[in-house]
């Protein structure tokens, strides 16, 4: 989420990344030292918020409670940390509820800090890039798969970069609570959760198969701790291998209960074990797996690499604002002059609106590039169909808040102001969409100008923009658009007054 009124200038020598996932919380603190991450302080809570998921969509109260008791611990070591250096994110679980909004509001107040629920595209990029710099790539390709509790991620790519993500809707939690709710094991019960996981798989396997790859890493909690039992019971130095898998099974399966102690694995993993192990089996059976090795890093230390690159000014972001403007066939020239007066607009009245320049020229920015992406579909209303590309595809690096935001202002930069689909209350963003669109007015023509004689001044709901009558009087058609946009911004409270200057 961009905090637009957050006037932050603050260098954090720590940064900070919290996982909230469907079974454990994980907070992660480190420091940068000669471009090296070193981690100073790892917290993990099995928090199973994956298990209070009700069928509705709700979040049982018990489930909620241990949540925030759970934020408030995390939130007393980030109180002090500015917003620039600490990022959260929510998975699986918090995708799915429906109370998200709530949630998040509860969980800002005891954090300290805003959250941000990503996709499930997002949460592969971001594993992906973790393990990677864990363990460095070879020349090959590698798959990278990551079990969590609600979702498994499964990755393939070369050196860096992924190639291929998928998101599927299955993990440790998710599948011990649809099949072992009770603690019971029984045959019936093992099939039913192995076809499920398959089936979830069959529509993608091939898509990986025929790619190929030349080695296979885990990533996060069931796999680590698979590894783990492994090199506990001898049967490898931790390398996971499809024997390993079908003997814990087979283990569970006379015991009867997923109360079995198994050497290796801890107390607090025991009730959603299985599950995890039966996730895994259908991954080796249907993507033709040999064998994995585990990996320490995943999602959170991905977090942190992906954060320092938004502080360094290397924000995959604008990658993906860049990529998606061009598959859209966007006239970059021309967008790049509406960023630019946009962004003088932002320079003019920013201390009367208290915005971060920053954060805002970041969404004016990218705005100017994605406003007109629905002209590759059609020319009327194209408002609307460039909004919903920019809230409804894959961008890396973003969340699905700030996909809404820059929605938001792509859909407000034309007509009357949409306030049905604005969020009215967010002032902040409703004043940059306001200088969106006294910048595309500027250049709604193919007339090609410099720096432009404007004046803005802001105070409160009230903007003066001030132009030379010369300038007005060759720009008639400007000058009519402008009259119009002070009837559109009234109707949202704001009033804008065109000065015509003698100069």
């Amino acid at each position: 989420m961009f905090n637009l009124s957050r006037k932050e200038t603050a260098h954090a020598s720590h940064i900070a990344a919290i996982d909230l996932g469907s079974n454990s919380f994980h907070m992660i603190i480190a420091r940068w030292d000669n471009d090296q991450l070193i981690l100073l302080d790892r917290l993990r809570e099995p928090v199973r918020l994956g298990w209070g998921l009700q069928a509705d969509g709700s979040l049982s109260d018990e489930a909620r409670e241990k949540a925030m008791a759970c934020l408030e611990r995390f939130g007393e070591c980030l109180r002090e940390y500015p917003s620039r250096s600490v990022r959260i994110v929510g998975t699986k679980t918090l995708r799915s509820i429906t109370d998200s909004r709530q949630f998040l509001q509860e969980a800002q107040v005891r954090l300290g800090h805003p959250v941000e629920i990503i996709s499930g595209d997002e949460e592969a990029r971001l594993v992906y890039l973790g393990v990677a710099h864990c363990i460095a790539p070879g020349e090959g390709k590698r798959m990278v798969i990551d079990i969590g509790g609600g979702s498994t991620e499964i990755i393939l790519g070369q050196g860096m970069a992924p190639l291929l993500k998928e998101s599927l809707s299955m993990g440790c939690v998710a599948i011990a609570k649809q099949f072992f709710f009770d603690g019971k094991v029984t045959d019936k019960a093992i099939k039913k959760a192995r076809i499920a996981c398959l089936q979830e798989l069959e529509p993608v396997n091939d898509l990986f198969v025929e790619q190929g790859w030349q080695e296979v890493l885990g990533a996060s909690g069931t796999i680590k701790a698979v590894a783990k039992v492994c090199q506990s019971m001898g049967w490898s130095d931790g390398t996971i291998e499809k024997q390993s898998l079908d003997i814990i099974v087979q283990m569970y399966r006379q015991h009867g209960n997923t109360d079995l102690k198994i050497s290796g694995l801890s107390d607090d993993r025991q009730a959603v074990f299985l599950g995890g192990v039966i996730v895994l089996s259908a991954l080796f059976e249907s993507l033709q797996l040999d064998q994995m090795t585990a990996a320490d890093w995943a999602l959170r230390e991905g977090l942190l690499y992906d954060l320092k690159g938004r502080l360094e000014d290397h924000d995959i972001r604008q990658a993906s604002v860049d990529a998606l403007a061009k598959r859209f066939h966007v006239n970059l020239e021309k967008a790049e002059r509406v960023e630019k007066t946009a962004l003088m607009l932002l320079e003019q009245v920013s201390d009367s609106w208290g915005l971060n320049v920053d954060e805002a020229g970041k969404l004016l920015r990218w705005s100017a590039r994605l406003y007109p992406v629905g002209l590759d579909i059609a020319h009327s209303d194209y408002h609307k169909h460039s909004a919903y590309i920019v809230e409804h595809v894959d961008m890396a690096g973003c969340s699905r808040a700030e996909q809404k935001q820059l929605a938001a202002l792509v859909l407000a930069h034309r007509k009357r102001f949409p306030v049905k689909q604005f969020p009215l209350e967010n002032i902040a963003l409703l004043q940059v969409a306001i200088l969106l669109r006294l910048a595309i007015i500027f250049h709604r023509g193919r007339k090609k100008e410099g720096r432009l004689p404007i004046k803005l001044r802001a105070s409160n709901h009230k903007l003066k923009l001030t132009l030379s009558t010369a300038w007005l009087e060759a720009n008639t058609l400007t000058h009519a658009d402008l009259e119009s946009e002070a009837q559109h911004l009234e109707e949202i409270g704001y009033l804008l007054d065109v000065i015509a200057n003698g100069d």
